[in-house]
């Protein structure tokens, strides 16, 4: 038996009072006067050791009656096996995050992060539900809170166990936040578990918490309710941390020579305890020796290098702690042909014409060469039937089609390709019509006027969002000569007016065709219907148009772990064999892939390289992942997170203590054993109270 207030039993030494009682004896009640006496004081009974006990049945009621009275203030209550342990009162629901991104190879941070979710996997009760997950930039479930449920108990933490045992941190970014929301949608969506008491809920990250761990959607997010979170931060002994990114070449950084510019930064973590390196490179790509950078703690530097060969390097930086982010791999950037059809029957020499500047405005630079083919509306049928037609990235068209020519350019655009249709007069509409797959489009040339200005721009749109900024976009300055109307209630339902004359008509639109677009244009960008051509806007304009349909490839060297590269991309001018590519990767292994396809598998950093057409890329750490300083947990709590801190021994005591304090308040209040003591101790003052009464009548003479 226990008791809530143990020190109510204190009480019950008052039943020596009883018995103290009936050793003290008392005057007679009767009392005869006797006249030789009446000058004596009286004198009370004194207990001597002569005194000796009597009515024990009296004491023996009395005494009880107090040690009962004791005995229910006290609260006792029948202790139970299931409250023996104040932890088996409730089931938990944990789930496990462990970072396995590129930080966690620093030192010995893996193995204390194994060590600390071995010592969940041993906390966890046979009641409790624990699930164990890894994350870098996506979240990997190894057991799964459901899996977890369905094994037997006896399998469950062997399971957890095997899981562990064959993780092991990989090369990707951390992406904290979203690894938490998906994990409290994962708790949510499974129901909490069934039997899981109230509160009993938690995420348990075990993780560097680096900088550099991105907190994406943290901000703001409604977390489930009842729900903790608990950070298990991992601690390097060495701090300093200095890495190695590669920046994108620019155009000023072309050399005159016909080298490559290779730009390099280091970056040097805000708790660092150096500020001198070293660069240098390998596989004889450069003509500099080793460099000495001073990088303070905190900063960032940039170390430009001319490579003068079109093999690959390495770049391995020295005076690190931490090496994991110390090389890099580069390749020399491969020029990307990008073609564009422009469809009219305009000389290209001519400067009154829209051809010339259609040629003059696509520049070409060493990442990205652009090929403008000329044809006539009439030779599109046989051109689309050769091979350069499925290389198009764009069509631009300023003449007007037939009915099979609009067709065949509508097939081209349907298959994911933008048009940009610059309409030349009435005589236009029928082929623009069956370009849009309508039955009729009415155009008409604009009234004459000095000129006209736009004046209605949707930036919101891809076509105008680079003049979003103020700076960029004032379209006052462009004077239109002439343009053409056109009756907005005949255009396709779908079509989207994304910028409009002075005079409310339609100057540009946008109209869905299949998987591409058609941008018509109702005025000219020569010089007889506009100033378009001359502006600051034309080019940006353009390349806006092959942007749609191209997207700009990323540079080889800047693909980071786990992006898909496009094999067609890094093989360019390279012919495809027409069957499967391998590709080689950093360890060797070589992975089967179809010819242009999307390679994903980009998990380990260094240099692949395709077989067949010998084309080389290069993989390379996230640049945040340098980032090893920890991250506050002022900022934790200023993202409003739901934070269950780490207790302290004396707090963990404190914890148990009140835990088993309330599992016994729980019991004691069901059994209530104190009113059956209340009422036995009342039955027994009645029979003391009769007893009594019955000893002190007087006997009869």
């Amino acid at each position: 038996m226990s008791f809530l207030a143990p020190l109510f039993l204190i009480g019950g030494l008052a039943v020596g009072l009883p018995i103290l009682f009936h050793l003290i004896r008392r005057t007679i009640r009767e009392k005869q006067t006797f006249s030789s006496l009446m000058f004596l004081l009286p004198t009370p009974p004194r207990v001597t050791r002569h005194s000796r006990l009597e009515n024990l049945l009296l004491l023996a009621l009395r005494c009880l009656v107090l040690c009962l009275l004791a005995l229910a203030f006290s609260r006792p209550f029948l202790q139970t096996t299931a409250t023996n342990d104040p932890s088996q009162s409730g089931a938990k629901q944990t789930t496990l995050l462990l970072d396995i991104s590129a930080s966690m190879r620093r030192e010995d941070l893996w193995a204390q992060a194994l060590r600390a979710a071995e010592r969940e996997i041993d906390a966890a009760t046979p009641a409790d539900l624990l699930g164990l997950y890894a994350f870098d930039q996506r979240l990997v479930p190894l057991v799964s809170l459901e899996q977890f449920k369905a094994l037997p108990v006896n399998e469950r933490k062997p399971r957890l166990r095997q899981a562990l045992a064959a993780l092991k941190p990989g090369w990707g970014s951390a992406n904290l936040g979203r690894a938490l929301i998906a994990a409290a949608e994962t708790m949510e969506g499974s129901g909490h578990g069934a039997g899981v008491s109230e509160g009993a809920h938690h995420i348990v990250v075990v993780s560097d918490l680096a900088e550099g761990s991105r907190l994406d959607g943290l901000q703001g997010h409604e977390w489930p309710k009842g729900l903790a979170i608990r950070l298990e931060a991992v601690k390097a002994r060495q701090v300093t941390n200095a890495g190695l990114h590669l920046l994108p070449a620019r155009p000023e950084d072309e050399d005159a020579k016909g080298g490559t510019v290779v730009r390099v930064r280091v970056s040097n973590s805000a708790d660092s305890q150096r500020e001198q390196f070293r660069l240098r490179w390998e596989g004889g790509t450069t003509n500099t020796s080793a460099l000495e950078v001073y990088v303070p703690p905190g900063q960032n530097r940039v170390v430009t290098t001319l490579a003068t060969s079109l093999e690959s390097a390495r770049a391995i930086l020295e005076g690190d702690d931490a090496g994991f982010d110390n090389s890099l791999a580069w390749v020399p950037p491969v020029a990307e042909t990008v073609s564009v059809l422009y469809i009219g029957a305009d000389a290209p020499t001519d400067p009154n014409q829209s051809g010339y500047y259609l040629h003059r405005a696509f520049i070409s630079t060493r990442a990205r060469s652009f090929d403008v083919v000329t044809k006539k509306p009439a030779e599109l049928v046989a051109w689309a039937s050769g091979p350069m037609a499925h290389e198009l990235a764009a069509l631009v068209c300023a003449s007007a089609l037939d009915d099979a020519q609009a067709k065949i350019v509508r097939d081209l655009v349907a298959s994911g390709r933008t048009l940009l249709y610059s309409v030349s007069g009435a005589a236009a509409a029928p082929g623009l019509a069956a370009l849009l797959g309508v039955a009729e489009i009415k155009v008409q040339e604009a009234p004459k006027r000095n000129f006209s200005l736009l004046a209605q721009v949707d930036y919101q749109s891809p076509l105008f969002a680079p003049f979003a900024d103020a700076r960029f976009g004032d379209f006052t300055k462009i004077h239109f000569w002439k343009h053409r109307q056109i009756d907005k209630s005949t255009l396709p339902r779908e079509a989207k007016v994304l910028a409009s004359f002075d005079d409310e008509s339609p100057a540009v639109f946008e109209v869905p065709v299949g998987k591409g677009s058609v941008v018509v244009l109702t005025a000219g960008w020569n010089p007889s219907d506009s100033q378009l051509a001359l502006s600051t806007k034309f080019i940006p304009l353009l390349f806006s148009i092959v942007e749609r349909s191209h997207p700009e490839r990323v540079a080889p060297g800047l693909y980071g772990i786990g992006d898909g590269v496009p094999l067609r991309e890094v093989s360019t001018n390279r012919v495809a064999t027409g069957q499967d590519w391998t590709v080689r990767k950093p360890d060797k292994k070589e992975v089967k892939i179809a010819a242009g396809s999307l390679f994903e598998d980009t998990d380990l950093p260094g240099l692949y390289r395709v077989v067949e057409t010998g084309a080389q890329f290069a993989v390379n750490l996230a640049p945040e992942e340098s980032r090893t300083a920890p991250i506050s947990m002022d900022h934790f709590e200023k993202l409003a997170l739901p934070l269950l801190k780490p207790a302290t021994d004396q707090e963990k005591a404190q914890s148990q203590e009140k835990a088993r304090i309330l599992a016994a308040t729980e019991l004691e209040n069901r059994q209530k054993l104190w009113r059956w003591l209340i009422v036995a101790g009342l039955l027994f003052v009645m029979g003391e109270t009769w007893l009594s009464g019955r000893m002190s009548r007087p006997v009869p003479v």
